[in-house]
């Protein structure tokens, strides 16, 4: 019960009292219960325990009200701290009112009741908000603002607000555009490549083509030696639009699989007869070991094709190494749940900070070992996006001078009984 309540309850009471003793004092006490009755609407003739109930009614609703209205500021408050954007609610004196936890997360701390100026460290935020006070419209424009090492793109807005004359608020929105910006930098540097993918052996085809049109074709060692060197362009042009198309289908999943159960260690037999003749090229060593039950679920050519790539890589930069030995390995093997399928290289491996970029479409270690090799930078995506299809999983480990080591882990295929007897004991 309410302070208000319980005097009214007690001065209820005491002209109750009063009445009863004092007969003149009708007239007073209906006077003080005429002026009630003209606030809650009620006959001047109601008795006064009624009016006093119909007070308590009119409170708790007024209550009731009161605290619906703090659920809904909870609930709104809670809704604004959810949102990922940062909105910042500032005073037209500079006085920050309210932060969400994302726009908490890019100011200094304790944001809130302090300047704006003291807690943003954006020069153009801060520009574009005294453009706000000054002229009292919409100001919106593109702010980076780096915290934690990490640099983030924002469409930012500021909002002014007026409720009445002396009282006005400036909503400043930041709409995270990292992701836009980052796939729009990869779309720009995709293009780049492509054009300069193509751009060199087109170059080459048209320079050796020119070069023939103008001899009198009589030396035919030169001759043959141009013609090799359009045909090997050429292938080289066909690599790369194949591996590309592959890729777009891989990942518009137009690509179709027929799974089914594959035993590994055909496909590594498979691969290995391709790749020895190159192998003896290149002067590489090339061992396999498959000694184990390798049976995955999954689509037999795919495999080779994410194998191929593999042991072709492994093959083909190890041979570029200098000196010490040139071996490459190729296993299969169970650990736990688990089949491995392993490629180990003896090359010059892959620097540190070329690690993180390794399976981005284009991106070369070393650009013109690639080239020299006959690599379209594509490889290692189409093997990535093979693997996420299959539900597996792939990493790699490499030290420089010392050599690389992929590794995919497949799930192991289980006969038919004892995925009966496997969904069973789920269902249990």
């Amino acid at each position: 019960m309410t302070v208000f309540a319980i005097v009214a309850s007690v001065l209820s009471v005491l002209f109750l009292i009063l009445f009863i003793i004092h007969k003149r004092s009708a007239n007073i006490l209906r006077r003080y219960f005429d002026k009630i009755a003209i606030v809650i609407g009620e006959d001047v003739g109601s008795p006064p325990l009624y009016i006093y109930e119909r007070i308590r009614k009119k409170i708790q609703e007024l209550e009731d009200r009161i605290a619906e209205s703090e659920k809904e500021r909870k609930n709104i408050f809670t809704i604004l701290n959810n949102i990922t954007d940062p909105i910042i609610i500032v005073r037209g004196d500079g006085i920050v009112t309210f932060a969400n936890i994302a726009g908490r997360d890019i100011t200094r701390p304790g944001i809130e009741g302090r300047k704006v100026y003291d807690v943003l460290e954006n020069y153009y935020l801060l520009e574009m908000f005294e453009k706000a006070l000054e002229t009292g419209e919409i100001q919106s424009g593109d702010v980076t603002i780096s915290t934690t090492g990490e640099t983030r793109y924002y469409d930012a807005k500021i909002v002014p607000i007026k409720f009445d004359q002396e009282s006005e608020r400036y909503i400043i929105v930041l709409h995270d555009t990292t992701k836009e910006k980052q796939l729009d930098r990869l779309r720009r540097e995709f293009i780049s490549n492509v054009s300069h993918e193509l751009r060199t052996p087109l170059t080459s085809i048209h320079g050796y083509a020119e070069a023939l049109l103008d001899d009198d074709l009589s030396n035919k060692d030169i001759v043959r030696r141009f013609l090799g060197i359009i045909e090997s362009e050429s292938a080289r042009m066909t690599r790369l639009i194949n591996d590309l198309l592959d890729l777009e289908k891989l990942e518009s999943g137009d690509a179709k699989f027929n799974f089914t159960k594959v035993d590994l260690c055909n496909v590594i037999d498979r691969v290995t007869s391709i790749l020895e003749p190159l192998a003896e090229d290149y002067g590489v060593e090339l061992n396999v070991d498959c000694g184990c039950n390798a049976l995955v679920y999954g689509d037999f050519d795919r495999l080779v094709q994410l194998s191929l790539n593999l042991v072709d890589n492994a093959v083909k930069y190890t041979s570029t190494k200098d000196t010490g030995e040139k071996k490459v390995f190729v296993r299969c093997y169970e650990k736990e749940d688990k089949i491995v399928f392993e490629v180990q290289d003896t090359g010059p491996g892959i620097p540190e900070d070329a690690q993180k970029r390794l399976f981005e479409r284009f991106y070369r270690v070393d650009k013109a070992r690639s080239r020299k090799v006959g690599g379209t930078g594509l490889g290692l995506s189409i093997v990535k996006m093979i693997v996420e299809k299959h539900k597996a999983t792939i990493n790699f480990e490499s030290k420089v001078g010392e050599g690389t080591t992929f590794r995919v882990y497949f799930t192991k295929h289980l006969p038919e009984k004892a995925i009966s007897q496997q969904s069973k004991e789920e269902k249990r």
